[in-house]
């Protein structure tokens, strides 16, 4: 007989969607491992917008106000409890975990220390006050709870540097649902860079662009697919550069497998699942050198990568730079041989299934 788990999450509009399908791909897969209570985390919407149209609060408020509810209706669950948000802490017939992507004290410390990585981090309009009651509201549940989960062995890393008892913080991974039937790689022009973001600026999309310009200025014969955006972030872009908007997945595949390399160097990147995605099709990648990248990506200019480096990792924020390692990318063949030799590698590891077993470990 399966042990119980009570499952705490806000479904939103469309249960498999949230949170870009993440909730639902991680309730599935611990179906496997548990008889999972879906416990719908959704308030009153009528107290909400309330509070959002008539009172004017602040959508972190909100999320605050939300919380209260829920913990008052809430209280008598018991067993152990997986959630998505400091809801219920740990009681005497209770274990609560915690399953993050990032933390409110990095939110603050980009805040303070990182302004201008702040300015693009799609935190910049919350309320400084209300974050720093929220970081010390989610610090002591951390200090307290039965364990937490963190997408990025960055932000395990951070928590413990924190002060956060390292005893209960497990770095478990993110999980992707690429179709393995889509990788149908097309004959390589070592000429084709591939870019995915929503949040162009973010991502490092100007930076990129501004590369790709250099080498079309220098003769090179490269070209540059953007997907991601809504609206084309370019004005009067220079020949070669092809801008295709927000596709589904399923069509993304077409730029997957007809592209060389890939390339977003993101300013702030929780995480970063794309690039998971991009070397699963086989494109050697370029990252930031910071965050979950460096995990993601063996740096063709780090020593310890002489014979299986999959990419690079841009240290600065200079484009110049940026174009000669797209060229190296580009024009080194090893580099993709490495990333498809990985390729079984990077299915099992990022996949729901074994992000779930990881967690099941600890839970027990």
């Amino acid at each position: 007989m399966m042990k119980k788990l009570n499952y705490l999450v806000n479904w939103g509009k469309n249960k498999e969607t949230a949170w870009s399908g993440t909730n639902y791909s991680l309730y599935k897969a611990l179906c496997n491992h548990y008889d999972v209570k879906d416990i719908n985390l959704k308030g009153n919407r009528w107290i909400i917008a309330f509070l959002h149209k008539v009172l004017q609060i602040e959508v972190m408020s909100i999320d605050y106000y939300r919380r209260l509810l829920l913990r008052k209706r809430l209280q008598e669950i018991s067993g152990n409890t997986f959630q998505f948000s400091e809801v219920l802490n740990d009681s005497v017939n209770r274990k609560t975990y915690l399953y993050l992507d990032n933390s409110v004290s990095y939110v603050n410390y980009l805040r303070n220390q990182k302004p201008e990585i702040f300015a693009v981090s799609s935190f910049q309009s919350t309320d400084s006050k209300l974050f720093e009651k929220r970081e010390r509201e989610q610090n002591e549940y951390m200090r307290t709870c039965s364990g937490v989960f963190t997408m990025g062995r960055w932000l395990s890393d951070w928590l413990v540097q924190q002060g956060l008892p390292a005893d209960h913080i497990y770095p478990v991974g993110g999980g992707t649902n690429v179709d393995t039937k889509l990788i149908a790689p097309q004959e390589k022009n070592h000429n084709k860079i591939l870019f995915v973001g929503k949040d162009f600026k973010r991502k490092g999309g100007f930076i990129t662009y501004e590369a790709f310009k250099l080498l079309r200025e220098k003769g090179k014969n490269v070209e540059l697919f953007v997907i991601g955006p809504k609206k084309n972030p370019i004005k009067n872009p220079i020949e070669s550069y092809h801008f295709i908007g927000q596709i589904p997945f399923s069509e993304e595949a077409k730029y997957y497998n007809m592209c060389d390399i890939f390339c977003m160097p993101s300013y702030f990147e929780a995480y970063g699942l794309v690039f998971v995605e991009a070397l699963i099709f086989g494109l050697p990648c370029i990252g930031r050198n910071c965050y979950e990248m460096p995990y993601f990506i063996q740096d063709g200019n780090s020593p310890e990568h002489v014979n299986d480096a999959t990419g690079f990792l841009l240290d600065k924020d200079d484009p110049h730079e940026l174009a000669s390692l797209m060229l190296r990318l580009l024009n080194e063949d090893s580099f993709s041989r490495n990333v498809i030799s990985r390729r079984q590698q990077y299915i099992h590891d990022f996949s729901w299934d074994t992000v779930a077993e990881r967690i099941a470990q600890v839970i027990g």
